[in-house]
């Protein structure tokens, strides 16, 4: 019998005397899973390079919960050597091990990881699928567009988040498309992301879907829309005054607001019909806006008020 077998290993004691010989023959205690666990997780304090194999090997052990630590003390290692068993070990049977797994291999971010983070994109578990996603953003090879892509049309809201989060940080204009497709999701928590990730994305083709977001029925789709739209800056003056016609009064006062923002004159003439809105939330937006253009707002708002025969401005009359 092994004497390892009889004398349970002290790990308090052998992490104070930063016995690293002794934590590694721990690994081999079989009688309690604690003991093992709790060897991993102060040889993964230790950071040594030198610790790879003994925790490579622990990779394999017959308890969940020593894989799991056995994963979290290779990542600090900051070691390469460490992507092939990692990858490996997004095979696991046990979903928190493989979630595990995703994660470390995003915080290493080598490309040798993203044919089996791709892989686990299939994963039963959606959190497993959720991780290589974020795994997969950074680590950012261009290659895995497609992948990502379909990960849009998973049947849980949180992948479909994650992987509108990741097209927005790949960046690749191929994926717009998509994305602009995805705006008509079921679940704002999605529809938000795709706002910002068309956002990342910058194009002038994104700027009427999002246009339209901010109309979205959703609050929060609509204030990401025009935040969006405001840090485009005078390129969105033009559809930004186009939503100011729309039917939803939400997006007339989100539209507004954001031209308020961008501060550009030429946005003036959109905005003074808004003074006299049906609605008078949109109204006080419009007066707002107005205000921030400063002077260059004062000329156009005196001739309208003679040509259009404005009677009276927001705060001179009842709120209907």
């Amino acid at each position: 019998m092994d004497l390892l077998d009889v004398f349970k290993p002290n790990i308090a004691r052998l992490r104070d005397r930063k016995d690293t010989e002794g934590l590694v023959r721990a690994l081999d205690y079989r009688k309690d899973a604690a003991v093992r666990k709790g060897a991993v997780k102060a040889l993964g304090e230790a950071a040594d390079p030198a610790l790879l194999d003994p925790l490579v090997k622990a990779l394999r052990d017959p308890d969940d919960g020593v894989r799991y630590e056995a994963v979290e003390a290779l990542v600090r290692l900051k070691d390469p050597r460490a992507v092939d068993p990692l990858s490996a070990s997004l095979r696991d049977p046990d979903s928190d091990v493989r979630f595990a797994a995703a994660w470390a291999l995003g915080e290493i971010r080598d490309p040798r990881a993203v044919g089996t983070l791709v892989e686990a994109l299939g994963d039963e578990s959606w959190r497993v699928r959720t991780e290589a996603l974020l795994a997969l953003s950074k680590i950012g090879d261009p290659g895995v567009r497609d992948s990502v892509v379909a990960a849009l049309g998973d049947e849980y809201w949180r992948v479909r988040t994650e992987a509108a989060r990741a097209l927005g940080l790949l960046a690749n204009p191929a994926a717009e498309e998509h994305l602009i497709a995805a705006l008509g999701d079921e679940n704002w928590r999605v529809r938000r992301e795709v706002v910002r990730a068309l956002g990342s994305l910058r194009s002038e083709r994104s700027m009427e879907p999002l246009v339209r977001a901010i109309g979205d029925p959703d609050e929060n789709v609509r204030r990401e829309a025009a935040s969006v739209l405001e840090a485009m800056g005078p390129a969105a003056i033009a559809p930004l005054s186009r939503a100011l016609q729309g039917e939803s009064r939400e997006g007339r006062r989100e539209a507004a607001r954001a031209l308020g923002r961008i501060r550009d004159p030429s946005a003036i003439e959109s905005l003074i019909p808004l003074l006299q809105d049906r609605d008078p939330q949109v109204r006080d937006e419009a007066l707002v806006a107005l205000g921030r253009m400063g002077g260059s707002a004062v000329k156009p708002l005196v001739k309208a008020m003679r040509e259009k025969g404005f009677s009276d401005l927001p705060g001179k009359r009842g709120r209907t």
